[in-house]
């Protein structure tokens, strides 16, 4: 299993952080190795939302259903994915940021499945440079989403 994790700091109140980042199918918007994303349980997201989507990983299409399985309202949300070729677990944790804002904490531990978990070890600076471009996005998204809303 390989871990990523990154903070970032966005001058978006927790609360408001932590509502965007839970409508985890709008990841795509955010996300530039996620090719779709959607929620599939109507409603508000909450502990058992579950959202489809098709991450774009070295120009292959790799369907993923996530699922949030802890909810913690502000402060933490984990939300689980299995697909055919990989399975994830996100941990997202938000804390008041000193001067104001919020400082979230992305990491994500994402496992091959079959003959791929032999490629592990090779694909870590991939996942890492993934991550980059997926904080990056997401801290631009939110700023963006909490102006506008």
């Amino acid at each position: 299993m390989i871990t990523v994790a990154r903070t970032i700091t966005v001058a978006v109140p927790r609360d408001r952080a932590f509502a965007l980042v839970s409508e985890f199918g709008r990841a795509a918007e955010w996300d530039p190795g996620l090719a779709e994303s959607r929620q599939e349980t109507p409603g508000a997201p909450g502990p058992g939302t579950v959202f489809p989507i098709v991450a774009d990983f070295r120009g292959k299409r790799t369907p993923m259903t996530y699922e949030i399985t802890e909810w913690e309202p502000g402060a933490r949300l984990v939300i689980e994915g299995a697909g055919e070729k990989a399975t994830a677990r996100d941990v997202i944790t938000f804390a008041d940021a000193p001067g104001g804002g919020t400082s979230i904490t992305y990491s994500a531990a994402l496992g091959m499945s079959g003959a791929l978990k032999l490629a592990e070890p090779f694909l870590k600076g991939t996942f890492e440079r993934m991550a980059d471009d997926a904080v990056a996005g997401l801290a631009d998204w939110l700023v963006r989403e909490a102006g506008a809303g």
